[in-house]
């Protein structure tokens, strides 16, 4: 018997369904298809992976240089053409039959391959199948607290990288060594002639009940692996070739998602990836990858490389020079306060922040998931100041995978890491994720009412670098006012001096010395955040009293300049409500208001935005406005 295609006919009473999952990985937080692929496929393989052994990623991609003659892919594609030209199969640029196949090739190595029963058709309580859940089950996922997947949708990632919407598997398997060899496409529902077509095919060997096995037939699989370039031989694990490949996936593409997606494990050396084309290959590893991220540091954030030297010093850091703060109360919700810190912690964070030195610092918490004991967890925070930090956003790292859109405040002069590796918490958070692991959601339904306290865990995660920072500012005269938080952004009155950090222990002990640290320039206004708004008044009692203040202000966007993107629809400041002393309002129209100050005690505050949305408030002091100024 010869392996080919294979289309369901459905029954009648049966639902007709069309495939929508594959949407979940269009998202804003997810810029192309082949940033999808990393992410997904990567962390698919690092759930797969085998206990402390590293994994290595091989992806190649053809291009139209290696592509495979219309001859060569003709056997794989057995079966499977009148599916491919029927009309209203949902496939909007269809390859012709004499078109040469270029494709793409993602295996891995060092994880456990798809074990389990490869005649089980459905799920089965306490069974864990690897092998059902990747090709017999959408939506379903066996995956549980040590794994970084939940909904079961992330190999939707490989058939929509496909013109033909399909992939074909290779696995070896960790426990009995076998070699299988299936494939499976996802159409929409589609006729040919008289006859009426379900939207999943399988290539494979059909039994008479019409379930498709894989197959273990050896010549085959040797073809196979020639044709499409695989280098696996008896090593366990997964190689999955998507024929006739989106050409957005290049080389490039797919060497900035890694770098982006995954820098975590691979700097701390549990992660290997090669990406590799006709014309050469990149090896994406601890020691290359800041590297190979210069290569690509145009498609990057503009301190991705800070991020990077960060990123490797906090994979650095054993147990023993993390600073431990305090666990919050765990009979409430979750909230941040000074009290989480001693004196001496306070000041010395305080001084390790004004000096540019990078700090660790590890928050316990417990974990109280319903009709279950309560779990102790922890999660990590790195941090430290650099002046000319844009973005200000910090960087979640669930488990190794970043959470890309996380709806955090920002802190502007800031890079920061949050990282949670330890189980409870990454359940936890895990729990929340939408299928495309980009946020953590508090309604998800795989979370909303499984945790006591549930909400607050999320918030007192996001919100963590944010209030650490708050509280290191408080109560200083001469803060620097690039610390204040709460999506608030002040620009200095003078350039503030910047040190190399330096490979220093943060003091945890009772003899803590503060280094000599320059001061900066004192504040001569503050921004506080208000019910509904936010407020501008006196700064330190040894400033100069400024004499214009030109505010503006606009809701938080995830990328870009707010201010750039403010919208007439969003807000009009004349139409909301406004308190002040001390000052006259010379000027207030749309986002921006021009004051004159003439008490050194004054105060200008503004309510009425909409408080399910972040602001971003910029004020700077001038000497003076003329008609030009916007």
């Amino acid at each position: 018997m010869t392996a080919q295609w294979h289309f369901n006919q459905p029954k009648p009473g049966d639902k007709n369904r069309e495939p929508v999952l594959g949407e979940f990985f269009a998202t804003e937080a997810i810029s192309n298809a082949a940033e999808a692929l990393i992410r997904e496929g990567t962390q698919n393989t690092l759930d797969a992976a085998l206990p402390d052994r590293a994994t290595r990623i091989r992806i190649y991609i053809s291009g139209q240089k290696a592509a495979l003659a219309p001859d060569t892919i003709k056997p794989y594609l057995g079966g499977a053409w009148p599916h491919i030209t029927a009309e209203g199969n949902g496939l909007h640029d269809r390859p012709k039959a004499d078109e040469n196949c270029s494709f793409l090739l993602f295996e891995d190595f060092g994880s456990s391959g798809l074990t389990g029963d490869v005649t089980q058709w459905h799920d089965e309580a306490g069974i864990k199948n690897p092998f059902y859940y990747f090709f017999r089950a959408e939506g379903q996922s066996g995956k549980g607290e040590q794994d970084r997947g939940r909904w079961g949708v992330g190999k939707t990632v490989f058939p929509r990288s496909s013109r033909i919407s399909a992939y074909f598997g290779l696995t070896v398997r960790d426990d009995d060594g076998k070699q299988l060899l299936m494939g499976q496409s996802v159409l929409k529902s589609h006729a040919i002639g008289p006859n009426y077509f379900s939207p999943d095919g399988y290539f494979g060997l059909r039994r008479e009940d019409g379930l498709t096995l894989p197959s273990e037939d050896s010549s085959l699989i040797e073809e196979f692996c020639r044709d499409f370039r695989l280098t696996r031989s008896d090593q366990s694990g997964l190689s999955i070739v998507v024929p006739f490949a989106d050409p957005e996936i290049n080389e490039r593409a797919l060497v900035t998602g890694v770098c982006r997606d995954y820098f975590y494990p691979i700097l701390s050396a549990s992660l290997e990836v090669e990406v590799e084309s006709p014309d050469g290959k990149v090896v994406i590893n601890h020691q290359t990858i800041r590297s190979v991220a210069a290569g690509v540091a145009d498609q990057l954030s503009g301190d991705f490389l800070e991020i990077l030297e960060l990123a490797e010093w906090a994979t650095e850091q054993p147990p023993q020079r993390i600073m431990n703060i305090a666990q919050p109360p765990s009979d409430r919700a979750l909230t941040w306060s000074s009290d989480l810190f001693s004196t001496e912690q306070i000041t010395a964070l305080r001084a390790s922040l004004q000096a540019g030195e990078r700090m660790a610092l590890r928050v316990p918490l417990v974990i109280r998931e319903r009709h279950k004991e309560p779990r102790n967890s922890f999660f990590d925070v790195f941090l430290v100041r650099r002046g000319d930090s844009e973005s200000g956003r910090p960087i979640f790292i669930r488990e190794g995978i970043i959470i890309s859109d996380v709806r955090s405040p920002r802190s502007r002069g800031i890079l920061s890491l949050v990282v949670v590796e330890d189980d409870p918490l990454a359940t936890l958070l895990g729990d929340s994720e939408n299928p495309a692991h980009t946020q953590w959601q508090r309604d998800s339904s795989n979370y909303k009412g499984k945790y006591v306290y549930g909400p607050s865990y999320i918030q007192f995660v996001v919100r963590s670098v944010s209030e650490i920072v708050q509280i290191l500012a408080e109560g200083e005269d001469k803060t620097d006012p690039s610390l204040l938080l709460d999506l608030f952004s002040l620009p200095a009155q003078q350039p503030v001096p910047t040190r190399e950090p330096e490979q220093k222990e943060v003091p945890t002990g009772d003899e803590i010395e503060k280094p000599n640290i320059p001061p900066h320039a004192a504040p001569r206004f503050r921004v506080q955040k208000v019910k509904g708004g936010f407020s501008v008044t006196r700064g330190a009692q040894t400033a100069t009293m400024p004499p214009f203040l030109d505010i503006r202000v606009a809701y938080d966007i995830r990328r870009g300049n707010p201010l750039r993107k403010y919208d007439p629809a969003d807000f009009a400041l004349e139409a909301l409500t406004e308190k002040s002393k001390g000052v006259v309002i010379t000027g207030k129209s749309g986002n921006q208001m021009r004051v004159t100050v003439q008490q050194p005690d004054f105060e200008v505050a503004v309510s009425g935005f909409d408080e399910q949305r972040d602001l971003f408030v910029k004020v700077a002091v001038v000497e003076g406005f003329n008609d030009s100024q916007a």
